[in-house]
């Protein structure tokens, strides 16, 4: 009885272990037959067992069923299933996808398939960025997003840079997009207070290093961004970092140098040193003769007077024979010798950045570190950026159900320099085209020493007074997420997100006593720190399922609360003993001051989406936003959105017209909304400033509106997405219709009160306009693809009402 059992079991054990197999495979695109890297195969209806294919598309399963269903997915391609059947070589080509409509995008608190999406949203894949030479990822973003204008206010390196998404919204409150990093929002804008001494700004979004990144979504419609509610009516721009990828540990190392010759600035040439005496010459001879009524030689002589007192200092002398123009001289010790500004003021500037990264994936596990630095230099030879970054991104799964992701970046950025938008007598280059003549030298011609007096103009010697100031401006902000994922069902799920975002950035300001700005101080010495602090919490419930294969349901329900908080510190010293040391504790008379500010929000938010079959689609979302910048009165509000799309593609009678391989319109309209600049706009504040002697003293400082709302955005958009040829042409067309209204405004009061205006919500603008986005591949096979992308819009914005 015995030996028969074991008989038995010693039969089965042979079947079982015949049953399983080694299964061998390429996966290849249908296009080309080039190989898809990272592919992922997995077996159907077993957990955890899976592949991913290598850099050459090979996989392999060491023990298969040979009755297994292998299922076979890839970003951009449809998924395959296919049965083993007992076959160990088992070659897929994957087709593409028709629209590309199953690729995943990052949008408002999650994902969404580009295919499934009733709002306006427009995404740049790092692939578009990677090889550009910008210090932001906001350069990067110029041209590639229709409807988004981006706006270089400064030339200086780290520079805030203006960004406009469909128009301008507002007056008084802000026009920038809100920024959520990895699905929370983040701080942005300028971070350094020497704006209000030499007109500069540190940019904290330079903080993220732009090779991190992994896709940026711009959300322009309210059906895209009205989740966000109070702060989305400028647009989102979505931001996602790199995240480990499955398959064997990947190290990637990249260096970029580029260089800014002076060809860059090569524009509003100067004349030559001849023609700019003789106009000289010209406007006082004209003067003299036909506004003053003098003779040709009276005129002549007076001319030659002029000019012979404004530059013989610099050892020039002028002499013009038979009094007539065109026929000045440049004699004197100098004559034939000019001095070069150019040289002096600018150079060649060079970009570099070197960046180092290493990333990997498992089932349960996926890592991405990096560490980067840049570099880069102005054309004006006192401006420059330096920055170091390092990210951790990890994630980790915990059983079957649970999921931790954590995200930290450093950042360490400093740049020094002014803003080249600085007044014409402070803006080398329009110094260098107007006020800094050839004839003009930095030292004086007699005695050799620096030239410190005014060259008769509102220039000053530039060679001098550089090494007699800093300016100096550094930031180190760190940003911490921390999220948990649980999937309580197989359809429902929660994520609960935890962000700390600090940036701290000092400023340093010094003029010695021989720098005309603190010539009257005896030497001047400003230190100042401003630490912003923001803190998210954010949680969210998500269910998504099918009923009856056809009817595609989605719920979103979550709350955020957010705390911000910033506080500055200033100390300065005037009469330095010596310019040997650049320090507060030094000065004879000393000044500080210090104060802090800040807000805090909650927010209720709620979305369904429904499609039918995957042709017919619609979403609604539903937020409410309460803020300490507005009164009680007014704390609350809402913001909603209704959105639909036709993938008319999959109609029947679309079959048979070959040319039209995809079309898709959709619609949207909603409301979202801007907060007041101001903390404190709603109250009615008093002011400490006002001294008697060495006692403080106070006053009413603004008279305010206790009724002060923020203002909201009514959104319409329409589009129609198309793909012609096997999608080797792909484009949308799209109309937006935008009304501002209750604006935020400074109106004029009686000031009989002290004060002449107070902030009101008055009147409306309207921004309205078309967007084009159209792509094609003109070459694309197996070694070779060149693809083409046009974007234009055209956006008009109008003052409606401003009563």
């Amino acid at each position: 009885m015995k030996k028969t059992i074991l008989f038995v079991l010693s039969l089965l054990l042979v079947n079982m272990v015949m049953a399983q197999m080694k299964v061998t495979g390429r996966v290849t695109s249908s296009e080309d037959g080039s190989p898809i890297p990272y592919a992922n195969i997995q077996v159907k209806g077993v957990r955890g067992v899976g592949a991913t294919t290598d850099l050459e598309g090979r996989y392999a399963f060491d023990n298969l069923s040979k009755d297994a269903v292998l299922i076979f997915t890839y970003i951009g391609f449809t998924s395959q299933e296919i049965p083993v059947n007992g076959r160990a070589v088992i070659d897929v080509s994957l087709a593409t996808d028709a629209l590309n409509l199953e690729e995943v995008m990052v949008v408002a608190y999650g994902t969404a398939k580009k295919g499934t999406f009733t709002g306006a949203a427009s995404v740049v894949k790092s692939d578009a960025i990677k090889d550009m030479p910008n210090v932001s990822f906001e350069g990067a973003l110029n041209g590639k997003v229709a409807g988004m204008q981006i706006t270089t206010l400064s030339g200086q390196a780290g520079s805030t840079s203006s960004i406009r998404v469909r128009g301008i919204g507002s007056m008084n409150a802000s026009n920038d997009p809100l920024y959520v990093v990895d699905g929370v929002p983040v701080v942005s804008g300028n971070s350094s207070q020497l704006s209000g001494y030499i007109y500069t700004s540190s940019n904290v979004m330079s903080t993220i290093n732009p090779s991190d990144i992994e896709s940026i979504t711009v959300l322009k419609d309210a059906a895209a961004s009205s989740l966000y509610g109070s702060r989305a009516a400028n647009g989102v721009i979505v931001i996602t970092t790199k995240r480990g990828k499955l398959g064997r540990t990947s190290v990637n190392f990249k260096a970029s140098v580029g260089f800014t010759p002076s060809f860059a600035t090569d524009n509003y040439e100067v004349a030559t040193p001849e023609q700019q005496v003789e106009m000289y010459y010209e406007n006082f001879w004209n003067a003299g003769v036909y506004y003053q009524g003098k003779t040709n030689a009276v005129a002549s002589a007076d001319a030659l007077k002029q000019l012979n007192n404004r530059f013989n200092k610099h050892g020039y002398i002028f002499t013009a024979p038979d009094y007539t123009v065109n026929s000045l001289t440049i004699g004197g010790d100098r004559a034939g010798t000019f001095f070069n500004w150019e040289d002096v003021l600018f150079r060649t500037a060079t970009f570099q950045t070197y960046d180092l990264s290493v990333s990997g994936a498992t089932d349960a596990s996926s890592y991405y570190t990096s560490l980067s630095y840049t570099k880069e230099q102005g054309r004006s030879v006192i401006n420059d950026f330096d920055r170091i970054t390092g990210r951790v991104n990890l994630s980790q799964k915990v059983g079957k159900y649970v999921d931790f992701t954590t995200n930290i970046n450093i950042a360490r950025s400093g740049k020094e320099g002014f803003n080249d938008t600085r007044s014409t007598g402070a803006n080398y280059f329009l110094q260098s085209r107007n006020l800094f003549w050839p004839l003009y030298w930095p030292t004086d011609y007699v005695t050799g020493a620096p030239w410190t007096a005014r060259y008769g103009s509102y220039a000053y010697n530039p060679v001098y007074y550089n090494n007699e100031w800093e300016n100096t401006s550094k930031t180190l902000r760190i940003t911490a997420n921390e999220a948990i994922t649980v999937k309580i069902l197989p359809e429902l799920t929660f994520k609960t997100i935890l962000s700390y975002d600090n940036s701290q950035t000092k400023d340093h300001l010094y003029y010695s006593a021989a720098h005309f700005t603190g010539a009257g101080t005896k030497g001047s010495v400003t230190e100042m720190t401003t630490n912003t602090n923001k803190l998210v919490s954010s949680s969210t419930l998500n269910y998504n399922r099918t009923f009856a294969e056809k009817h595609n349901v989605g719920l979103l329900v979550g709350w955020e609360a957010e705390d911000n908080q910033s506080d500055f510190q200033r100390s300065s010293g005037t009469d330095l003993p010596t310019s040997a040391l650049h320090t507060v504790a030094t000065a004879g008379k000393l000044d500080a001051s210090a104060y802090y500010w800040g807000n805090t929000m909650l927010s209720l938010l709620s979305r369904v989406e429904y499609n039918y079959n995957n042709k017919y689609y619609a979403s609604g979302s539903f937020r409410r936003d309460g803020s300490s910048r507005l009164g009680p009165e007014s704390r609350w509000g809402n913001f909603w959105s209704l959105a639909g799309s036709w993938r008319i593609d999959e109609e029947s009678f679309m079959k048979n017209i070959d040319v039209i391989s995809s079309l898709r319109l959709r619609g949207s309209y909603g409301v979202n909304g801007t907060l007041p600049s101001s903390n404190y706009g709603w109250r009615s504040l008093s002011t400490y400033a006002n001294k008697y002697m060495e006692l403080p003293g106070g006053g009413v400082s603004t008279i305010a509106d206790a009724s002060l709302s923020w203002e909201t955005s009514y959104t319409s958009n329409i589009a129609l997405e198309f793909g012609l040829l096997d999608q080797r042409i792909t484009g949308t067309v799209e109309y937006f219709n935008r009304d501002s209204k209750d604006l935020l405004q400074d109106v004029p009061i009686s000031q009989i009160t002290g004060l002449s205006s107070t902030l009101k919500n008055v009147g409306e603008i309207n921004n309205n306009g078309i967007e084009i986005e159209l792509n094609g591949d003109i070459v694309k096979n197996k070694n070779l693809t060149w693809s083409v992308g046009i974007t234009a819009s055209h956006v008009k914005s109008s003052v409606t009402k401003l009563y």
